[in-house]
Protein backbone atom coordinates (compact mmCIF):
# COMPACT_ATOMS: atom_id res chain seq x y z
CA UNK A 1 0.00 0.00 0.00
CA UNK A 2 1.38 3.38 -0.91
CA UNK A 3 2.00 5.95 1.74
CA UNK A 4 0.14 9.21 1.94
CA UNK A 5 2.15 12.10 0.51
CA UNK A 6 1.95 15.82 0.91
CA UNK A 7 0.38 17.83 -1.87
CA UNK A 8 3.68 18.18 -3.72
CA UNK A 9 4.51 15.62 -6.40
CA UNK A 10 7.99 14.16 -6.07
CA UNK A 11 9.63 14.85 -9.41
CA UNK A 12 11.95 11.86 -9.18
CA UNK A 13 9.30 9.33 -8.22
CA UNK A 14 8.22 8.57 -11.76
CA UNK A 15 11.61 7.86 -13.34
CA UNK A 16 11.11 5.62 -16.36
CA UNK A 17 7.32 5.71 -16.06
CA UNK A 18 4.60 7.92 -17.43
CA UNK A 19 2.78 10.00 -14.83
CA UNK A 20 -0.99 9.77 -14.45
CA UNK A 21 -2.65 12.48 -12.35
CA UNK A 22 -6.13 11.48 -11.12
CA UNK A 23 -8.38 14.09 -9.51
CA UNK A 24 -10.62 12.11 -7.19
CA UNK A 25 -11.78 14.45 -4.43
CA UNK A 26 -15.24 13.68 -3.11
CA UNK A 27 -15.82 10.49 -5.07
CA UNK A 28 -16.24 6.88 -4.00
CA UNK A 29 -13.07 5.50 -2.44
CA UNK A 30 -13.53 1.97 -3.84
CA UNK A 31 -13.96 3.26 -7.40
CA UNK A 32 -10.95 5.57 -7.09
CA UNK A 33 -8.78 2.73 -5.74
CA UNK A 34 -9.70 0.46 -8.65
CA UNK A 35 -9.13 3.17 -11.28
CA UNK A 36 -5.75 4.11 -9.81
CA UNK A 37 -4.56 0.53 -9.40
CA UNK A 38 -5.56 -0.36 -12.96
CA UNK A 39 -3.60 2.61 -14.32
CA UNK A 40 -0.62 1.53 -12.18
CA UNK A 41 -0.80 -1.99 -13.60
CA UNK A 42 -0.19 -0.43 -17.01
CA UNK A 43 3.16 0.74 -15.71
CA UNK A 44 2.27 4.35 -14.91
CA UNK A 45 3.33 6.30 -11.84
CA UNK A 46 -0.10 7.28 -10.52
CA UNK A 47 -0.87 10.22 -8.25
CA UNK A 48 -4.35 10.40 -6.75
CA UNK A 49 -5.49 13.83 -5.55
CA UNK A 50 -7.98 12.98 -2.85
CA UNK A 51 -9.07 13.47 0.73
CA UNK A 52 -9.59 11.62 3.99
CA UNK A 53 -12.17 9.33 2.42
CA UNK A 54 -9.43 7.82 0.22
CA UNK A 55 -7.19 6.94 3.14
CA UNK A 56 -6.96 3.31 4.26
CA UNK A 57 -7.36 1.83 0.79
CA UNK A 58 -4.94 -0.81 -0.51
CA UNK A 59 -3.17 0.79 -3.45
CA UNK A 60 -0.71 -0.60 -5.97
CA UNK A 61 2.93 0.17 -5.16
CA UNK A 62 3.03 2.65 -8.06
CA UNK A 63 0.15 4.69 -6.61
CA UNK A 64 0.69 7.69 -4.35
CA UNK A 65 -2.23 9.32 -2.55
CA UNK A 66 -1.92 13.09 -2.33
CA UNK A 67 -4.32 13.98 0.45
CA UNK A 68 -4.66 17.69 -0.15
CA UNK A 69 -8.40 17.82 0.53
CA UNK A 70 -8.45 16.48 4.09
CA UNK A 71 -11.98 16.46 5.50
CA UNK A 72 -14.42 15.70 2.67
CA UNK A 73 -17.48 16.87 4.59
CA UNK A 74 -18.75 20.43 4.39
CA UNK A 75 -18.09 22.67 7.36
CA UNK A 76 -21.17 23.92 9.18
CA UNK A 77 -19.62 27.35 9.54
CA UNK A 78 -19.74 29.07 6.09
CA UNK A 79 -16.57 31.07 6.73
CA UNK A 80 -14.62 27.95 7.70
CA UNK A 81 -15.93 26.19 4.59
CA UNK A 82 -14.80 29.07 2.36
CA UNK A 83 -11.36 29.09 4.00
CA UNK A 84 -11.04 25.31 3.62
CA UNK A 85 -12.02 25.43 -0.06
CA UNK A 86 -9.68 28.34 -0.81
CA UNK A 87 -6.78 26.46 0.76
CA UNK A 88 -7.70 23.25 -1.07
CA UNK A 89 -7.96 24.85 -4.50
CA UNK A 90 -4.69 26.73 -4.01
CA UNK A 91 -2.93 23.43 -3.21
CA UNK A 92 -4.72 21.72 -6.07
CA UNK A 93 -3.53 24.33 -8.55
CA UNK A 94 0.06 24.03 -7.36
CA UNK A 95 -0.15 20.23 -7.49
CA UNK A 96 -1.38 20.27 -11.09
CA UNK A 97 1.27 22.85 -12.05
CA UNK A 98 4.04 20.66 -10.60
CA UNK A 99 2.82 17.43 -12.23
CA UNK A 100 5.12 16.06 -14.90
CA UNK A 101 2.24 15.15 -17.18
CA UNK A 102 0.06 16.97 -19.66
CA UNK A 103 -3.33 15.47 -18.71
CA UNK A 104 -5.58 15.66 -15.65
CA UNK A 105 -7.91 12.65 -15.44
CA UNK A 106 -10.87 13.88 -13.36
CA UNK A 107 -13.07 11.18 -11.80
CA UNK A 108 -14.31 13.40 -8.95
CA UNK A 109 -17.82 14.70 -8.41
CA UNK A 110 -19.60 17.71 -6.92
CA UNK A 111 -19.10 21.50 -6.94
CA UNK A 112 -18.99 21.94 -10.75
CA UNK A 113 -18.88 25.73 -10.44
CA UNK A 114 -15.65 25.61 -8.44
CA UNK A 115 -13.90 22.52 -9.75
CA UNK A 116 -14.82 22.88 -13.41
CA UNK A 117 -15.71 26.47 -14.24
CA UNK A 118 -13.02 27.97 -12.00
CA UNK A 119 -10.19 25.41 -12.09
CA UNK A 120 -10.36 23.93 -15.59
CA UNK A 121 -9.48 27.21 -17.36
CA UNK A 122 -6.48 27.51 -15.01
CA UNK A 123 -5.48 23.92 -15.81
CA UNK A 124 -5.63 24.79 -19.49
CA UNK A 125 -3.48 27.88 -18.91
CA UNK A 126 -0.90 25.56 -17.34
CA UNK A 127 -0.88 23.54 -20.56
CA UNK A 128 -2.88 20.60 -19.19
CA UNK A 129 -5.54 18.62 -21.02
CA UNK A 130 -8.65 17.63 -19.06
CA UNK A 131 -10.29 14.20 -19.38
CA UNK A 132 -13.59 14.49 -17.52
CA UNK A 133 -15.66 11.55 -16.24
CA UNK A 134 -19.40 12.22 -16.50
CA UNK A 135 -20.76 9.73 -13.97
CA UNK A 136 -24.18 11.25 -14.64
CA UNK A 137 -25.40 13.62 -17.33
CA UNK A 138 -26.66 15.97 -14.61
CA UNK A 139 -26.61 15.66 -10.82
CA UNK A 140 -29.31 13.35 -9.48
CA UNK A 141 -32.64 15.11 -8.84
CA UNK A 142 -31.12 18.39 -10.07
CA UNK A 143 -32.19 18.93 -13.67
CA UNK A 144 -32.38 22.72 -13.43
CA UNK A 145 -31.72 25.59 -15.85
CA UNK A 146 -28.68 26.60 -13.78
CA UNK A 147 -27.15 23.13 -13.91
CA UNK A 148 -27.80 22.80 -17.62
CA UNK A 149 -25.98 26.08 -18.25
CA UNK A 150 -23.04 25.05 -16.03
CA UNK A 151 -22.69 21.59 -17.56
CA UNK A 152 -23.11 22.95 -21.06
CA UNK A 153 -20.07 25.16 -20.43
CA UNK A 154 -18.14 22.23 -18.98
CA UNK A 155 -19.03 19.76 -21.73
CA UNK A 156 -18.66 22.11 -24.67
CA UNK A 157 -15.84 24.46 -23.70
CA UNK A 158 -13.73 23.36 -20.76
CA UNK A 159 -12.79 19.70 -21.28
CA UNK A 160 -10.88 17.92 -24.03
CA UNK A 161 -12.48 14.49 -23.68
CA UNK A 162 -15.50 13.16 -21.80
CA UNK A 163 -15.54 9.62 -20.40
CA UNK A 164 -18.91 7.97 -19.74
CA UNK A 165 -19.88 4.51 -18.53
CA UNK A 166 -22.75 3.84 -20.92
CA UNK A 167 -23.95 4.49 -24.47
CA UNK A 168 -27.18 6.11 -23.26
CA UNK A 169 -25.18 8.66 -21.25
CA UNK A 170 -23.12 9.52 -24.32
CA UNK A 171 -26.21 9.97 -26.47
CA UNK A 172 -27.77 12.37 -23.97
CA UNK A 173 -24.63 14.49 -23.71
CA UNK A 174 -24.26 14.61 -27.49
CA UNK A 175 -27.87 15.48 -28.28
CA UNK A 176 -28.89 17.54 -25.25
CA UNK A 177 -25.71 19.62 -25.03
CA UNK A 178 -24.55 19.67 -28.66
CA UNK A 179 -21.22 17.99 -27.97
CA UNK A 180 -19.23 16.48 -30.83
CA UNK A 181 -19.67 12.72 -30.65
CA UNK A 182 -15.93 12.17 -31.12
CA UNK A 183 -15.22 13.96 -27.85
CA UNK A 184 -17.31 11.50 -25.80
CA UNK A 185 -15.93 8.00 -25.19
CA UNK A 186 -17.84 5.07 -23.70
CA UNK A 187 -15.53 3.29 -21.25
CA UNK A 188 -16.32 0.21 -19.17
CA UNK A 189 -17.24 1.06 -15.58
CA UNK A 190 -15.11 -1.71 -14.15
CA UNK A 191 -15.86 -4.65 -11.86
CA UNK A 192 -14.56 -4.33 -8.33
CA UNK A 193 -11.98 -6.60 -6.73
CA UNK A 194 -14.35 -7.40 -3.90
CA UNK A 195 -13.37 -8.74 -0.51
CA UNK A 196 -13.63 -12.52 -0.83
CA UNK A 197 -12.91 -14.64 2.23
CA UNK A 198 -12.57 -18.33 1.43
CA UNK A 199 -14.31 -19.32 4.65
CA UNK A 200 -17.47 -17.31 3.91
CA UNK A 201 -19.99 -19.10 1.70
CA UNK A 202 -23.66 -18.34 1.07
CA UNK A 203 -24.80 -20.61 3.95
CA UNK A 204 -22.26 -19.18 6.41
CA UNK A 205 -23.06 -15.60 5.37
CA UNK A 206 -26.74 -16.24 6.00
CA UNK A 207 -25.99 -17.86 9.32
CA UNK A 208 -24.08 -14.76 10.45
CA UNK A 209 -26.94 -12.53 9.28
CA UNK A 210 -29.57 -14.70 10.95
CA UNK A 211 -31.26 -15.71 7.69
CA UNK A 212 -32.53 -19.29 7.14
CA UNK A 213 -30.46 -21.10 4.53
CA UNK A 214 -33.49 -21.95 2.36
CA UNK A 215 -34.71 -18.33 2.26
CA UNK A 216 -34.64 -16.45 -1.05
CA UNK A 217 -32.83 -13.17 -0.42
CA UNK A 218 -33.13 -9.81 -2.21
CA UNK A 219 -30.67 -6.97 -1.59
CA UNK A 220 -31.08 -3.19 -1.95
CA UNK A 221 -27.59 -1.86 -1.29
CA UNK A 222 -25.81 1.50 -1.36
CA UNK A 223 -26.72 5.11 -0.69
CA UNK A 224 -30.42 5.25 0.10
CA UNK A 225 -31.93 8.11 -1.86
CA UNK A 226 -35.31 8.63 -3.47
CA UNK A 227 -34.08 8.05 -7.03
CA UNK A 228 -32.57 4.68 -6.01
CA UNK A 229 -36.13 3.35 -5.56
CA UNK A 230 -36.04 1.31 -2.35
CA UNK A 231 -39.47 2.71 -1.50
CA UNK A 232 -40.64 1.57 -4.95
CA UNK A 233 -39.67 -2.01 -4.06
CA UNK A 234 -41.63 -1.84 -0.82
CA UNK A 235 -44.66 -0.47 -2.68
CA UNK A 236 -44.45 -3.14 -5.36
CA UNK A 237 -44.08 -5.97 -2.84
CA UNK A 238 -46.65 -4.71 -0.35
CA UNK A 239 -49.10 -7.45 -1.32
CA UNK A 240 -46.47 -9.99 -2.37
CA UNK A 241 -47.54 -13.44 -1.19
CA UNK A 242 -44.53 -15.59 -2.07
CA UNK A 243 -43.15 -17.52 0.88
CA UNK A 244 -39.56 -17.59 2.14
CA UNK A 245 -38.44 -14.25 0.69
CA UNK A 246 -36.36 -11.73 2.64
CA UNK A 247 -35.48 -8.18 1.53
CA UNK A 248 -32.26 -6.70 2.93
CA UNK A 249 -31.89 -2.90 2.82
CA UNK A 250 -28.46 -1.53 3.66
CA UNK A 251 -26.72 1.81 3.20
CA UNK A 252 -26.48 5.38 4.39
CA UNK A 253 -29.41 7.74 3.80
CA UNK A 254 -28.03 11.30 3.36
CA UNK A 255 -31.52 12.76 3.77
CA UNK A 256 -33.15 11.77 7.05
CA UNK A 257 -36.58 12.27 5.48
CA UNK A 258 -35.98 9.38 3.07
CA UNK A 259 -34.81 7.09 5.84
CA UNK A 260 -37.97 7.95 7.79
CA UNK A 261 -40.10 7.17 4.72
CA UNK A 262 -38.54 3.73 4.23
CA UNK A 263 -38.77 2.91 7.94
CA UNK A 264 -42.47 3.84 8.01
CA UNK A 265 -43.10 1.62 4.99
CA UNK A 266 -41.22 -1.27 6.57
CA UNK A 267 -43.21 -0.96 9.79
CA UNK A 268 -46.49 -0.79 7.86
CA UNK A 269 -45.69 -3.71 5.55
CA UNK A 270 -48.41 -6.34 5.79
CA UNK A 271 -47.32 -8.92 3.18
CA UNK A 272 -45.45 -12.19 3.66
CA UNK A 273 -42.19 -10.59 2.55
CA UNK A 274 -39.73 -10.25 5.43
CA UNK A 275 -37.87 -6.92 5.46
CA UNK A 276 -34.61 -6.28 7.28
CA UNK A 277 -33.55 -2.62 6.93
CA UNK A 278 -30.52 -0.99 8.57
CA UNK A 279 -29.14 2.43 7.72
CA UNK A 280 -25.59 3.66 8.01
CA UNK A 281 -22.14 3.04 6.56
CA UNK A 282 -21.38 -0.58 5.63
CA UNK A 283 -17.95 -2.09 6.30
CA UNK A 284 -16.17 -4.25 3.72
CA UNK A 285 -16.71 -7.35 5.87
CA UNK A 286 -20.45 -6.66 6.18
CA UNK A 287 -20.62 -5.93 2.44
CA UNK A 288 -19.16 -9.36 1.73
CA UNK A 289 -21.75 -11.04 3.95
CA UNK A 290 -24.63 -9.16 2.32
CA UNK A 291 -23.69 -9.89 -1.28
CA UNK A 292 -22.81 -13.51 -0.58
CA UNK A 293 -26.10 -14.02 1.26
CA UNK A 294 -28.14 -12.50 -1.59
CA UNK A 295 -29.77 -14.33 -4.48
CA UNK A 296 -30.66 -11.17 -6.43
CA UNK A 297 -29.40 -7.59 -6.17
CA UNK A 298 -32.12 -5.02 -6.90
CA UNK A 299 -31.48 -1.83 -8.88
CA UNK A 300 -34.97 -0.29 -9.06
CA UNK A 301 -33.71 3.19 -9.97
CA UNK A 302 -36.34 5.75 -10.92
CA UNK A 303 -33.69 8.02 -12.47
CA UNK A 304 -30.01 7.69 -13.13
CA UNK A 305 -27.30 6.97 -15.63
CA UNK A 306 -25.34 3.98 -14.32
CA UNK A 307 -24.61 2.17 -11.07
CA UNK A 308 -21.45 0.75 -9.55
CA UNK A 309 -23.63 -1.56 -7.43
CA UNK A 310 -24.30 -3.63 -10.53
CA UNK A 311 -20.61 -4.33 -10.95
CA UNK A 312 -20.18 -5.04 -7.24
CA UNK A 313 -22.95 -7.65 -7.59
CA UNK A 314 -21.15 -9.16 -10.59
CA UNK A 315 -17.91 -9.34 -8.60
CA UNK A 316 -19.72 -11.63 -6.16
CA UNK A 317 -21.41 -13.54 -8.98
CA UNK A 318 -24.89 -12.25 -8.16
CA UNK A 319 -27.53 -11.41 -10.81
CA UNK A 320 -29.26 -8.04 -10.85
CA UNK A 321 -32.83 -6.92 -11.47
CA UNK A 322 -32.61 -3.40 -12.90
CA UNK A 323 -35.01 -0.80 -14.21
CA UNK A 324 -34.65 0.17 -17.87
CA UNK A 325 -33.39 3.70 -17.22
CA UNK A 326 -30.31 5.44 -18.62
CA UNK A 327 -27.40 3.06 -19.13
CA UNK A 328 -28.43 0.92 -16.18
CA UNK A 329 -29.65 -1.83 -18.51
CA UNK A 330 -26.35 -1.97 -20.38
CA UNK A 331 -23.96 -4.79 -19.48
CA UNK A 332 -26.91 -6.97 -18.46
CA UNK A 333 -27.28 -10.21 -20.41
CA UNK A 334 -30.86 -11.21 -19.72
CA UNK A 335 -31.18 -14.83 -18.68
CA UNK A 336 -27.48 -14.86 -17.73
CA UNK A 337 -26.35 -11.92 -15.55
CA UNK A 338 -29.76 -10.49 -14.66
CA UNK A 339 -33.02 -9.06 -15.96
CA UNK A 340 -34.55 -5.68 -16.80
CA UNK A 341 -38.04 -4.31 -16.08
CA UNK A 342 -39.97 -1.21 -17.12
CA UNK A 343 -38.95 1.70 -14.90
CA UNK A 344 -41.55 2.58 -12.26
CA UNK A 345 -43.92 -0.28 -13.19
CA UNK A 346 -44.89 -2.27 -10.08
CA UNK A 347 -46.52 -5.11 -12.00
CA UNK A 348 -43.58 -5.49 -14.38
CA UNK A 349 -41.15 -5.56 -11.45
CA UNK A 350 -43.09 -8.28 -9.64
CA UNK A 351 -43.51 -10.35 -12.79
CA UNK A 352 -39.80 -10.35 -13.65
CA UNK A 353 -38.80 -10.90 -10.01
CA UNK A 354 -41.05 -13.94 -9.71
CA UNK A 355 -39.59 -15.37 -12.92
CA UNK A 356 -36.07 -14.93 -11.56
CA UNK A 357 -36.92 -16.47 -8.20
CA UNK A 358 -38.35 -19.52 -9.93
CA UNK A 359 -35.24 -19.95 -12.06
CA UNK A 360 -32.28 -18.94 -9.86
CA UNK A 361 -30.11 -21.78 -11.17
CA UNK A 362 -29.91 -19.98 -14.54
CA UNK A 363 -27.75 -17.25 -13.00
CA UNK A 364 -24.58 -19.19 -12.22
CA UNK A 365 -22.21 -17.18 -9.95
CA UNK A 366 -19.03 -18.36 -11.72
CA UNK A 367 -20.46 -17.47 -15.13
CA UNK A 368 -21.53 -13.99 -13.97
CA UNK A 369 -18.10 -13.25 -12.48
CA UNK A 370 -16.39 -14.47 -15.66
CA UNK A 371 -18.63 -12.26 -17.82
CA UNK A 372 -17.67 -9.24 -15.71
CA UNK A 373 -13.96 -9.97 -15.97
CA UNK A 374 -14.13 -10.37 -19.74
CA UNK A 375 -16.42 -7.46 -20.63
CA UNK A 376 -16.23 -4.79 -17.94
CA UNK A 377 -13.03 -4.94 -15.90
CA UNK A 378 -11.15 -1.91 -14.59
CA UNK A 379 -8.13 -3.09 -16.59
CA UNK A 380 -10.17 -2.85 -19.79
CA UNK A 381 -11.29 0.64 -18.76
CA UNK A 382 -7.70 1.66 -17.94
CA UNK A 383 -6.52 0.69 -21.41
CA UNK A 384 -9.34 2.70 -22.96
CA UNK A 385 -8.55 5.79 -20.86
CA UNK A 386 -4.83 5.34 -21.55
CA UNK A 387 -5.53 5.47 -25.28
CA UNK A 388 -7.52 8.68 -24.81
CA UNK A 389 -4.75 10.35 -22.79
CA UNK A 390 -2.09 9.20 -25.27
CA UNK A 391 -4.03 10.64 -28.19
CA UNK A 392 -4.19 14.01 -26.42
CA UNK A 393 -0.43 13.91 -25.77
CA UNK A 394 0.29 13.12 -29.42
CA UNK A 395 -1.98 15.95 -30.53
CA UNK A 396 -0.18 18.36 -28.20
CA UNK A 397 3.21 17.23 -29.48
Amino acid sequence: MSGTATYQIRTGAATGAQVRLILASGFQADYVREVANAQARLGHAVYVIGGNMHEGQTYHENVTLLNIRGNDKRERNPLREIAKLASYYARLLRCVADAKCDTVYDVSIGRPMLRCVLMYPLFRMLGKHVVYTAHNVLPHDADSVKNRIVYSIVYRLLVDKIVVHGQAIKERIVYEFGVDTERVSVVAHGTYHAKDSADISKPSAREQLGIPKHERVLLCFGLQRFYKGTHFVLEALDNYRAANVTLLVRGHAPERSYQDLVERMVNAHAGTLKVNAKFGAVSNSDMELLFKAADIVLLPYLEGSQSGIKFMAYAYGRPVLASAVGSLQEYIEQGHTGEVFTCGDHAAFCEVLERMLCNLDAYAPESIALYAQEHCSFDTAARQVDAICSSLSRRAA
